[in-house]
This record gives structure tokens, C-alpha cells and sequence, in this order.
């Protein structure tokens, strides 16, 4: 069932960069669409199957604090 629901978010990761763009979580169209709705409940079930999301890596880190500060939203990623 995991696996199946993985598969599943990774399409609708896809179909997120189709619609919005390769920084869809930046654009306001995302937030409360459908594919933003499909997506939380498919993070809910693997929640609720105890499924462990991977901590994201440094280099990962460093970009997502890259792009904050690029779109100046203040945010702090380093720990």
C-alpha cells in the first residue's frame, strides 16, 4: 500500500510541475487546488500507515534556503 501511495505522490508531484511550474510550493495558484488537496491526503495516508518521510539533505537545505531568500521570505533553514 505504501509503495502504491508513493507512486501516487510522485505523479502528483508531476502533474504539480506541469501545471505551476518546477517552484509550484512558490505559486499561489497551487495552494487550495486540487492537486494541492490530492496531494495532503495522500501525505495523510502514508502518515497514517507510519510511513517515515526522509529528512532532507544539506544540499537540499542549502537550495530551499537559497530560493527563500531569493523570493525574500524570510525564512531561516540553517539549524
Amino acid at each position: 500500500m505504501i509503495e502504491r501511495l508513493l507512486e501516487i505522490r510522485e505523479a502528483l508531484f508531476e502533474i504539480a510541475t506541469t501545471l505551476y511550474g518546477d517552484l509550484f510550493v512558490s505559486e499561489d495558484r497551487f495552494w487550495g487546488s486540487v492537486t494541492d488537496r490530492q496531494l495532503q491526503e495522500n501525505t495523510f495516508q502514508l502518515m497514517d500507515l507510519g510511513y517515515d518521510f526522509p529528512e532532507p539533505s544539506d544540499e537540499e537545505r542549502e537550495v530551499a534556503a537559497k530560493i527563500a531568500k531569493d523570493l525574500g521570505l524570510g525564512l531561516d533553514f540553517e539549524d
